[in-house]
């Protein structure tokens, strides 16, 4: 649980670990060989070994990291498959390259700094300050002794500075910003003329039968039904359980005593507002034609004009201009921050100055104030109620989940009796691939999941229980097993005429574009001439950029491969699009990035992103050195 308890801290710890607990394999070429026995370790790193109870640490850390992040979509096979067990190991393995390295290297962490990290970490704190009593009991909590958990600190420590050394030397110069934004920021003027891949272009739209047998062998898999289940399953779900339960009003005012001093309703404003909208990046004439109009509301404002009249007439909101800007009651954090701000600062009765949100200038008049109180108990009775229904529901939960995974796995062959012990029915779902069904359990990544593993397709057993969330799981089991086929010929006929078709207009799309290229680049023709012999037109001109999405992605890619124009002199490229025909490009100029034209922060941003890049390159390439000059031997018989 090491993982858990840094990531509470404040500091770079946390980032440390969580950075390096996983590094594909792939990504080395490492002097690494396989081979059994091993005793209890899985790996030894130079002699060092790691131990099988701490890989199985290593894997119960991850598994949580994934069911946290993955949440409803977690499944505890995520885990299982030998390419994910494996890169935690890879993990491991390169946290002792590291480890070794800032050792042999000198780094060293004393006392004193190993302190001054303890002391940060939350989970060590009582009202902020560190306690030695708890930081005992969390590490005994989690089996860990205060040496093992003290050393593996002072790594990580050392490996942080081994990190910051490759931070500081990922230095960016102003010669290497210049040249990223003289390429990020490149514009090129460019048209297109696309010659469109269209069956209707084709002048024979005729088929054979040995085409058509040729195409239907050839794409076999494009008209086969995929492989499919479907599946008997019981499901348990607090929410489910709820439903079944009552509760009586001595119950609900019982609560209702002993919490009604947190059963506070939070304050709530009545404000209006006039809207004068703006959109972000709006040019400076845009900018002045609004203030034009905010001076004009605030001047009639001051002349005692009621504020209901000038929303109806200049406010841009359409949802309480009609109503003299009243947006009613709501509690704090429910507008933008800006909005919000002002109208929990301001005195009932005030009129705001202009406040600048997302969506142009606001002016503001504070209505009314509700303000906090003791909700009675007729307005907490719906809420107190569900909340002792679900006390109950969750008791239940916990005991019938434990009696109907206990009953499934001792009858294996039928979800019958655990569907009795809590009296719930079976239920079916309908076929679904591996791809999963469109709702329902079916659609649960942990259910695919189950339902395609070797326990419940080829031995056709219960499945272990499956946990949907922390109240709701289900058990299923198969129902009927459909093995991937091919569609017959016959009812696919028409499908493989059109796709023989779209191959035909597709190639003639390309020799088409290809020969005009040609001409173009050759001088032979101009692009009139090429618009007048092809009956197509030129799209306008544009400028773009790289990282723009005005043009198809094929030909922004060929774009920027075309060498720069000489000035007055155009170039000429084609790019095959596939399905979407074949487009000409006429490159008319380019200008490029310059680094004046960023303001501070974009500079910023994009000095922190190269910085980044060099850090990662340092950082990859000093890890590759590592593994490529380690004795590291991996027991595979300890990971299966």
């Amino acid at each position: 649980m090491l993982q858990r308890i840094h990531d509470q801290a404040q500091s770079w710890i946390a980032w440390v670990i969580v950075g390096l607990l996983i590094v594909p394999f792939a990504l080395w070429g490492i002097n690494s060989y396989f081979e059994g026995g091993g005793g209890g370790a899985v790996a030894e790193v130079n002699g060092t070994e790691i131990s099988l109870r701490d890989y199985q640490r290593s894997l119960q850390q991850q598994r949580e990291r994934m069911r946290s992040m993955l949440g409803a979509n977690y499944s505890p096979e995520l885990l299982e498959n030998p390419q994910m067990r494996r890169a935690v190991l890879d993990g491991m393995v390169e946290n002792d390259l590291l480890s070794q390295s800032v050792q042999e290297d000198g780094f060293r962490i004393n006392d004193a700094i190993l302190f001054g990290q303890l002391q940060q970490i939350e989970a060590f704190q009582h009202d902020g300050v560190f306690n030695s009593a708890i930081y005992e009991q969390v590490l005994s909590s989690q089996g860990m002794s205060k040496p093992f958990f003290e050393n593996s600190l002072r790594t990580d420590i050392m490996q942080s500075q081994l990190l910051t050394s490759f931070r500081q030397a990922a230095f960016v110069t102003q010669q290497e910003l210049a040249e990223a934004v003289r390429l990020q920021e490149q514009q090129r003027t460019v048209r297109l003329l696309t010659i469109p891949a269209t069956v209707e272009r084709l002048d024979n739209d005729t088929v054979n039968d040995e085409e058509v047998i040729a195409q239907y062998e050839l794409n076999a898999k494009r008209y086969e039904i995929p492989e499919q289940v479907s599946l008997e399953y019981i499901e348990l779900s607090v929410a489910q359980l709820s439903q079944g339960i009552s509760v009586d009003a001595a119950e609900v005012e019982a609560l209702y005593e002993e919490r009604k001093e947190n059963l506070v309703a939070d304050e709530e404003r009545q404000a209006s507002h006039i809207l004068l909208e703006l959109p972000e990046g709006a040019d400076d004439a845009a900018v002045a034609a609004v203030e034009s109009r905010l001076a004009e509301v605030q001047s009639k404002l001051t002349a005692g004009e009621s504020f209901e009249d000038l929303a109806k007439q200049y406010s841009s909101d359409p949802g309480s201009a009609t109503v003299g800007g009243d947006l009613g009651f709501f509690p704090r954090g429910i507008m933008v921050p800006e909005f919000d701000e002002a109208v929990f600062s301001m005195a009932e009765g005030e009129t705001s100055e202009p406040i600048r949100t997302q969506f142009g200038y606001h002016l503001i008049r504070l209505q009314a104030i509700q303000a906090e109180e003791m909700r009675s108990l007729d307005d907490a009775r719906a809420e107190l109620s569900e909340e002792l229904k679900r006390r109950v529901a969750e008791e239940r939960f916990y005991e019938l989940s434990e009696m109907m995974s206990n009953n499934a796995y001792e009858e294996p062959d039928s979800l019958e009796g655990a569907a009795a012990v809590a009296e719930l029915k079976v239920q079916q779902s309908a076929l679904f691939n591996r791809q999963g069904g469109m709702e329902g359990v079916s659609s649960k990544p942990a259910v695919i999941q189950a339902a395609f593993s070797d326990l419940v397709l080829n031995e056709g057993k219960n499945s272990d229980p499956i946990e949907l969330a922390d109240d709701h799981m289900v058990i299923v089991r198969l129902l009927e097993h459909r093995p991937a086929a091919r569609k017959p010929l016959d009812s696919v006929k028409a499908e493989v005429v059109k796709a023989v078709l779209q191959q035909r207009a597709e190639v003639m799309a390309r020799k088409q574009g290809a020969a005009l290229l040609e001409q173009l680049q050759q001088g032979k023709s101009t692009p009139q001439q090429v618009t007048e012999s092809s009956k197509l037109s030129w799209d306008q001109s544009q400028i773009v950029k790289r990282r723009d999405a005005t043009i198809p992605q094929q030909a922004m890619a060929r774009l920027f491969q075309v060498k720069l124009p000489e000035t007055g002199v155009v170039q000429f490229a084609g790019v095959d699009l596939g399905r979407g025909g074949y487009a000409l490009m006429e490159l008319s100029a380019v200008k490029d990035g310059e680094l004046s034209t960023l303001d501070a922060e974009k500079k910023e941003q994009l000095r922190r992103e190269l910085s980044g890049n060099h850090m990662k390159s340092h950082y990859q390439s000093y890890i590759a050195s590592l593994r490529s000059g380690a004795d590291i031997v991996i027991y595979q018989d300890q990971l299966n």
